[in-house]
């Protein structure tokens, strides 16, 4: 067995994921308090509410989902009454997707969740130590991802 005792970046991996377990565990009860199946179906409909509309495509890179994934994920939320789906009017290859009033109606329901629950999990940070990791996780992501 490898021990990486002295290895700050294995740890701090470690730490993202042991994060990522908890948070997925957190926002999951806050999803389910709305109707949604999962924390995966409410970052999809934030991420097309902050759009207005999305093409699969950039909803797929936008959420770092995979083509198989994001489709079936967007039925979902098409057969539960969240979003529409439809071609785009110029470029019939397009598929592109957008909220319904049910879709707002949740992310309306999320937002005091949202903010009480975040207020709880950043409380121990300062607002500079709050900004300095937000840069950090947003380096960190875009590295990952090129």
């Amino acid at each position: 067995m490898v021990k990486h005792h002295d290895d700050i970046r294995a740890n701090i991996v470690i730490d993202i994921f042991r994060s990522s377990n908890l948070l997925g565990r957190v926002g999951g009860r806050l999803a389910s308090q709305t109707g949604l199946a999962s924390v995966q179906q409410w970052i999809l409909l934030d991420t097309i509410s902050q759009e207005g509309e999305v093409s699969l495509k950039d909803l797929r890179q936008n959420t770092l989902v995979t083509k198989q994934n994001i489709t079936g994920m967007v039925e979902r939320l098409k057969q539960s009454g969240y979003v529409v789906a439809y071609e785009d009017p110029v470029d019939r290859r397009v598929t592109r997707v957008q909220l319904t009033p049910k879709g707002e109606k949740v992310l309306e329901l999320l937002e005091p969740l949202t903010y009480e629950s975040n207020k709880k999990t950043f409380s121990k940070f300062t607002d500079d130590e709050l900004k300095t990791f937000a840069s950090l996780l947003d380096r960190l992501v875009n590295d990952l991802n090129e």
